[in-house]
């Protein structure tokens, strides 16, 4: 019986460890994460919003006037604004400046599907 006990402490302690583990590496925020992760893990969400973006705007360019280099003016200027942070420098600097990115390239997707929608409605 001790052992059964033992057994079912001991497989729900790897279940517990292995689902916490997961939780904290979605987190790109989590303030035990080491930097080079942090930055990693954030360029990640960029790409899957760049990849996202331009799925959008490259099934909807006829239907809804997206000039074919609309994307690109967009990410350069987004680029350009948030380098500003650079100057800061350092780590932080770095940080700050890819989560200004991130940032960008979320209220473009929501302008995007505003811009949509208000055509739709229009």
């Amino acid at each position: 019986m001790n052992r059964l006990l033992s057994e079912i402490f001991t497989a729900l302690l790897i279940l517990f460890s292995i689902s916490s583990g997961a939780i904290a590496s979605d987190n790109c925020y989590d303030t035990s994460t080491v930097h080079q992760e942090m930055i990693g893990c954030i360029q990640n969400e960029i790409a899957r919003s760049e990849a996202q973006i331009k799925k959008v705007i490259s099934f909807k360019s006829i239907d809804y006037g997206f000039p074919d280099d609309f994307y690109n003016k967009q990410r350069l200027a987004i680029h350009e604004r948030c380098m500003l942070y650079a100057n800061i420098g350092g780590q932080r600097g770095e940080l700050l400046m890819i989560q200004c990115e991130q940032s960008n390239l979320e209220n473009l997707d929501e302008y995007i599907k505003q811009y949509i929608e208000d055509v739709d409605n229009g």
